[in-house]
């Protein structure tokens, strides 16, 4: 999850604490908008309750409404929203935890799928590398990632390629004590 510093984080965090809007938030990131009621059927919720975790979502800036799209129903679409998570607070551990967790099973799922043409599994790639930095050099790496992610399109793309499917990124760099 991308880093910002904001008064309003501890908040934003504690708004992602809950399984359920884990789960919408992917649906929305990978899948594009959509409304309550799809979700609801999607996670097995009630539209009521997938609703109430949306609009919670929503007043922390995670998703928005979705403009243009007609009916009586609100569409939401994901929206890209910088969070603080301070490896140091209880809550926001167990939180990287779960999202790590997340993203594990996801990876799982893509190295267990067979289906994948020549092309997208030449073009998947997990890279780890050892590196010695300051920190100073650590920011301008991660801030240089940011630059290059940010001039891709993102996943909800309305002129993305035929071709193009949903990828999942995820970076992370932390120091490693030396014993």
């Amino acid at each position: 999850m991308p880093v910002t510093n904001s008064a309003t984080d501890v908040n934003a965090v504690r708004a992602l604490a809950h399984p359920l809007r884990l789960d919408l938030l992917d649906l929305l990131r990978f899948e594009g908008p959509s409304t309550a009621t799809r979700l609801a059927a999607r996670v097995g919720q009630s539209s009521g309750a997938t609703s109430y975790h949306l609009r919670q979502l929503a007043r922390h800036g995670y998703i928005e409404e979705a403009p243009g799209r007609g009916g009586r129903e609100r569409w939401w679409r994901y929206r890209e929203r910088r969070t603080v998570l301070s490896a140091g607070a209880s809550r926001s551990r167990n939180l990287l935890a779960e999202l790590l967790s997340r993203e594990a099973h996801a990876l799982d799922r893509f190295l267990s799928q067979r289906s994948w043409t020549p092309e997208w599994e030449e073009a998947a790639f997990l890279q780890s590398r050892a590196l010695r930095l300051t920190a100073a050099e650590l920011e301008e790496l991660r801030g240089r990632i940011e630059q290059l992610v940010a001039a891709l399109p993102p996943g909800d793309a309305p002129d993305a390629p035929p071709d193009s499917m949903p990828v999942r990124l995820l970076t992370f760099a932390f120091p490693v004590r030396v014993e």
